[in-house]
């Protein structure tokens, strides 16, 4: 049998229904000697749940029903306005979005609450831009100084490693002795220290600019969190 959904009804708290109609007339005749009831009823403390499980039909109850765990449940007040709406239970992957979007939120959170904290020392460090073009400057000098020098250690690695390969040559079809394996070991190691501490410093030397941007921005009030947590 189709079922019959039934708007703005109350049902006493003693009748519990599970409603099915042949035809829309009977349906409406129902839907009308059941509000008759109901308003003759007095006014308390009372309200139905109204759902429709899956391939069955809408069920009026006046506690939960436990045919419709699965599925949107309405709680009906006694005048028959909507009480409130309980919904389904939340899917495995609703729960895991839902745990996703709480931790991007929270690292979002972090982040701003970081730039806050680093936005407040650069102004404190700096009353003045020029305070600051005058430290960014002298910074530069002394990186560009580092990088000289590992630049000329870098120079100094090579040639060592000239020697290494000519001496290596005197080798040939033998195997090297252990002393001359050590040392082009230490040769790679040493270049690819040079190297990242060029890395390192050029980095370091960004990071001047970086802030130099940042401090306007602060001045001119258009600095922006890193992150915005939507509403």
């Amino acid at each position: 049998m189709d079922a019959c959904a039934i708007d703005g009804l109350s049902v006493p708290a003693e009748a519990r229904v599970k409603m099915s109609c042949r035809t829309r007339s009977a349906c409406r005749l129902l839907s009308a000697v059941l509000a008759g009831v109901a308003l003759a009823l007095p006014a308390v403390a009372w309200s139905a749940f109204v759902c429709k499980p899956p391939g069955g039909s809408t069920i009026i109850r006046d506690d939960l029903p436990p045919e419709c765990a699965s599925v949107e449940i309405r709680e009906i007040n006694h005048d028959g306005s909507l009480k409130r709406i309980i919904p389904p239970p939340r899917t495995a992957e609703q729960r895991k979005a839902e745990q996703d979007e709480e931790r991007r939120r929270l690292e979002c959170r972090q982040q701003n609450e970081a730039q806050k904290q680093a936005d407040e020392v650069l102004l404190k460090r700096y009353p003045m831009e020029d305070d600051l073009i005058a430290a960014r400057d002298h910074a530069l000098a002394n990186e560009k100084a580092r990088i000289e020098q590992e630049n000329q250690r870098l120079k100094e690695l090579k040639q060592t490693r000239a020697r290494l390969e000519n001496e290596k040559a005197s080798y040939k079809g033998r195997p090297m002795p252990d002393p001359m394996k050590a040392a082009f070991e230490a040769n790679d190691s040493a270049t690819a220290a040079a190297e990242r501490q060029i890395e390192v410093i050029h980095s370091g030397m960004g990071k001047f600019d970086a802030d130099l941007e940042r401090y306007r921005e602060l001045v001119k009030g258009t600095a922006k969190p890193p992150c915005r947590l939507e509403d």
